[in-house]
């Protein structure tokens, strides 16, 4: 994100919304988009969504000078775990995306095609299922850093 205040209104719901689906605010409702996802790679879009916005607000957090040292190196010491779960979450979701698409394009193709081109989607499936749950832990460290620092 390239622009501070959607960083800010992003960092602000999922600060507001960490363990709910929504949050209702008059006529707005704001959903947290780990909770609103329904499947896998919804669950590994709205991760890197959030991954995104956390490296942002630590970022701002890092170039805090009342922030205590401590507290930045803690920062930088979990980004460092969670940006290679990321980027192999980035990974998954690019193969299982082309996965998918080339079911969708193969509409007239024969069914040895169509079982290869199912087997690489289940693959891809698996991978991106393995990818969401390794990165969740780091991210949410992160996520819970950032949070902390807000304190």
């Amino acid at each position: 994100m390239r622009h501070p205040l959607h960083v800010l209104m992003l960092a602000t719901a999922l600060a507001l919304t960490p363990s709910c689906a929504a949050l209702k605010l008059g006529s707005v409702t704001l959903e947290n988009p780990l909770s609103a996802a329904r499947t896998t790679n919804q669950r590994a879009y709205a991760l890197i969504e959030t991954y995104g916005a956390l490296v942002e607000e630590a970022t701002i957090i890092v170039r805090d000078p009342a922030v205590p040292i401590a507290a930045k190196r803690s920062l930088g010491a979990a980004e460092r775990v969670a940006t290679p779960a990321a980027e192999t979450l980035e990974a998954a979701i690019t193969a299982y995306d082309r996965a998918e698409a080339d079911i969708r394009a193969a509409t007239n193709a024969d069914s040895s095609t169509l079982t290869r081109l199912t087997a690489t989607l289940a693959a891809a499936t698996q991978r991106l299922s393995q990818a969401l749950t390794a990165a969740e832990g780091p991210i949410g460290q992160l996520e819970t850093l950032v949070h902390a620092s807000h304190s």
